[in-house]
């Protein structure tokens, strides 16, 4: 799903900006489609950019058009502009809401820009639509792995860090070989496959000159391009015929092969008879179940339960049916459930792999999302992890990761009470007058919990942990006071002494500086830089050297890029050669001043 920018589609359509700028007029369906083929040839010549532009003007003639948005995002993708391509993605899938390939290209798009939970969601709202589309199966794979840190997950793994080029990977074109007769006869080929193998590897080291050849070799023999998405998971059958480039003039055409390979025969089929009819229903069963047929669907797993009453796996169906039917039905789940796995060993006696791991592990995965939608995490937990134990995928895995940070979100939500918070505030004033810190800071940390949101609770925690001398902690509550009220004087204050007693001088002025800016008549920050600006007068003179305030001006990012800057180190070799002219230099550059100031301040230059 991830090889889409190459392929892109052969009838896209946009403005000379790139951008779409509604007209009002009456759609132009006509010119829509002669600007659409111009934009298609252009694709297949590799013209991205030019492709563009037809596409864009094609939308300005027919803006209604879903089609024209979902390809001109495919082209955005193959420039690896994902920006424009997710804008794209969005206003098709605006569009068609019921059509699935508009969720392809917004669900791509929000992978490469590592927005990998909407790029989830985006396929996982696809699949509703198209529960069997190998593309966004695929997306939604890639966007989990990449979410949770599995290697070779990411957009930077044969993303947008590494492009197309992932590197040559033998066992995903071994399982698209299975899956695609057309590809296991290319693998045959070993002359296409050390070009294939040479291209991916020359792509892993340099990404331009691997998309350039790419490009070149494509021309010569599509089968290559047809390798490469086999590899990044595409199944070329899949694929629609204006995706493929159909209709080119100049079609390749493999050479004939002298031996025909020999046919795979299919595995014997060892079923019972009432096994067989049993499965036929559950194929039925499964079809009235996409189209929300529940009550049929029932029957149909009914008569498939009939046939063979010894398989777990038409109980589960079964459950899943009453899952959509509503919570009314939840009891009887768990009670179906809990039972076929209380017998699973009688059932498995009685028919060889009916309770088999994978599926207990199922029917456990079954029970947990009905705990879940109960808001029973601790229970579903618990499910999945006998689920696990059963059988050990990435599906339950991820499930289980998703469920805990659900359960997390949950019980935030669920214990904010903004009133108790104002409670706990109150009392944390109270503990603080009487110079009860620790205490008084518990109170200010329930507070928090209670209300997030409200920036006066984080100011009054830093006050105690100032108190407490855990300045760190005081600044990270102080900045994220600020984050949600930028205009709160008290704590710009309260940073200033904070800074102040870790001895970063330079920033404590920056903080009351920043207060005053907002209310020139603040007392604390008044007297609080005041403070500071003595403090650095007295350092400045004093022979001794302080090594703690050095230490932290030496571990400051911004004092170092100070001390990097070519202007900064001449001056300050020109301090010791030539005092005289680095005072003329400095008097004529500002800029030159406020950074003296800076190091100053942090003790880096001193005048004693």
């Amino acid at each position: 799903a991830f090889l889409l920018p190459l392929i892109a589609c052969a009838s896209c359509a946009v403005s000379a900006e790139g951008r779409f700028v509604p007209t009002g007029q009456m759609p132009d369906k006509e010119k829509a489609a002669e600007c659409k083929a111009k934009g298609n040839a252009a694709f297949q010549a590799k013209d991205f950019s030019e492709a563009i532009k037809h596409f864009s003007e094609a939308i300005t003639h027919d803006p209604t058009d879903h089609v024209f948005f979902s390809n001109r995002s495919a082209c955005y993708a193959s420039l690896e502009q994902y920006d424009k391509a997710l804008e794209d993605g969005s206003e098709c899938v605006r569009l068609k809401p019921d059509w699935a390939k508009g969720y392809t290209r917004k669900g791509l798009a929000e992978f490469f820009l590592s927005k990998y939970d909407d790029a989830i969601d985006t396929y996982k709202a696809g699949l509703k639509l198209a529960p069997e589309d190998a593309v966004l199966k695929e997306g939604l794979k890639k966007a989990s792995d990449a979410k949770y840190g599995v290697g070779g997950a990411g957009a930077g793994a044969g993303g947008a860090g590494g492009g197309l080029f992932g590197g040559f990977n033998p066992a995903a074109l071994a399982s698209a070989a299975a899956k695609n007769p057309k590809i296991k006869e290319y693998m045959q080929d070993k002359d296409l496959m050390q070009k294939v193998q040479m291209l991916m590897q020359l792509g892993g080291s340099n990404q331009a000159m691997g998309q350039q050849m790419l490009m070149q070799v494509m021309n010569q023999d599509p089968r290559i391009l047809e390798v490469v998405m086999a590899m990044q998971g595409i199944d070329v059958n899949t694929m629609s015929p204006e995706e493929m480039g159909a209709g080119s003039k100049e079609e390749y055409k493999p050479p004939p092969r002298k031996e025909e390979p020999k046919k795979e025969e299919p595995p014997p089929d060892n079923r019972t008879p009432e096994q067989k009819e049993a499965d036929e229903f559950k194929t039925k069963g499964n079809e009235l179940y996409k189209k929300k047929q529940f009550q049929e669907a029932l029957e149909m797993y009914d008569k498939a339960i009939e046939k063979e009453p010894n398989d777990l796996t038409y109980y589960n169906n079964k459950c899943a049916v009453w899952i959509e039917m509503g919570p009314q039905h939840y009891d009887e789940v768990l009670a179906c459930l809990q039972d076929k796995i209380d017998r699973r060993y009688e059932i498995n006696s009685a028919c060889p792999g009916g309770a088999a791991f994978e599926k207990v592990a199922k029917v456990y995965s079954r029970m947990a999302s009905v705990y879940e939608k109960r808001k029973e995490f601790d229970k579903a937990i618990e499910m999945y992890n006998k689920s696990l134990m059963e059988d050990n995928n990435r599906f339950t895995r991820n499930a289980l990761r998703e469920l805990e940070r659900t359960k997390e979100k949950y019980e935030k939500e669920a214990y904010l009470d903004p009133a108790k918070a104002e409670e706990h505030r109150e009392k944390g004033n109270e503990f603080f007058k009487e110079k009860k810190y620790v205490e008084a800071k518990a109170e200010y940390d329930e507070a928090v919990k209670r209300n997030p949101k409200d920036a006066k609770l984080y100011s009054n925690r830093a006050a105690a942990l100032t108190k407490l001398l855990a300045y760190p902690d005081a600044l990270k509550d102080l900045d994220e006071c600020l984050k949600l009220d930028p205009s709160f004087v008290k704590a710009y204050s309260r940073k200033g002494a904070a800074h102040f007693f870790m001895k970063e001088y330079h920033k404590a002025l920056q903080a009351y500086d920043k207060g005053l800016a907002l209310d020139p008549e603040s007392k604390e920050c008044k007297e609080g830089k005041e403070q500071v600006l003595a403090k650095i007068s007295e350092t400045s003179r004093s022979k001794e050297v302080d090594e703690e305030q050095i230490q932290h001006a030496m571990a400051d990012p911004e004092i170092q890029n100070i001390l990097h800057d070519p202007q900064i180190s001449m001056f300050l070799r020109q301090m010791q050669e030539n005092p005289a002219e680095a005072q003329k230099a400095m008097a004529a550059d500002v800029k030159l001043q406020e950074a003296v100031s800076k190091l100053m301040a942090a003790g880096i230059i001193r005048t004693g």
